[in-house]
């Protein structure tokens, strides 16, 4: 029965699954070209990205040759302003899609979506499953190190991430350290990715979240590379803010538990 309920479920784009938890008035922060889609009625999306759509175009010639980019609502840097212009407890939802991985702080950004849920609002995370990507060779980003990044108030991509990367894609950097420093500049403004997860890693940041941050998730649902035909490249989580406020240790037992359930089925 499992098995036959999978393969029915797999008829239909987990993303289009997905987007049936979002209702009302929401933000999505870096559509880029590819906004996510709601067929549903019902919702109100206003958009977030770090450059206007021909700044984008020109930064990225490459993907403005497959479509045109979605012209923002709002700029913002989001390692530096993050949601800084959406006030709090404002939003019914948040779609971080393809995001968090190119943020020199993830863990903040996360905390920052929290915080502008209404509570029973939902956040969407998607990213990419390193195991799928060309990321499949790379150590994942430890917990400890976001941790860190987060506890430094990090708001620039560390030469330390850049030049892993690099290394990894067999770029150059450069001899000369103004070669080098135009090198790190050039890769910060392309966005790489600077971070890697599978979703059980990922899970650990929102775990280390929902304990030492105050932070109120709840698992709703989610999607795996599998439940994609014949095998997709991302991962998610749907996380409702809660509104009741409970222990630390409960609000992370009640999260493991309800994420173990679905991951077991």
């Amino acid at each position: 029965m499992v098995a036959t309920a999978r393969r029915l479920r797999r008829r239909i784009a987990p993303r289009e699954l997905l987007a049936r938890h979002l209702v009302g008035s929401g933000i999505e922060v870096g559509p880029g070209q590819h906004p996510f889609q709601i067929s549903l009625p019902g919702t109100q999306v206003q958009y977030l990205d770090r450059w206007r759509a021909q700044e984008s175009a020109e930064l990225f010639p490459q993907l403005a040759a497959q479509g045109e980019f979605v012209e923002p609502d709002v700029i913002a840097d989001f390692n530096i302003d993050r949601l800084a212009s959406i006030p709090d407890c404002s939003q019914d939802f948040v779609i971080a899609s393809h995001l968090l991985e190119h943020l020199a702080e993830p863990i903040g950004f996360l905390d920052e979506m929290h915080r502008v849920l209404k509570p029973g609002g939902v956040v969407l995370i998607l990213l990419p499953d390193r195991h799928q990507t060309r990321d499949r060779d790379r150590i994942p980003t430890p917990l400890s190190h976001l941790v860190a990044e987060y506890e430094a108030c990090t708001d620039e991509v560390s030469e330390a991430h850049l030049v892993e990367w690099l290394q990894h894609r067999g770029k150059p950097i450069g001899t000369t350290r103004e070669e080098q420093l135009e090198t790190f500049d050039r890769y910060r403004r392309r966005s790489i990715h600077v971070h890697c997860w599978d979703a059980s890693e990922f899970l650990e940041v929102i775990l280390w979240a929902t304990e030492n941050l105050d932070e109120q998730w709840e698992f709703v649902d989610g999607s795996l590379p599998q439940d994609q035909f014949p095998l997709g490249i991302e991962f998610g989580f749907v996380l409702r803010r809660s509104s009741i406020s409970t222990d630390p240790a409960i609000r992370q037992g009640r999260f493991t538990s309800a994420w173990t359930t679905w991951n077991d089925a």
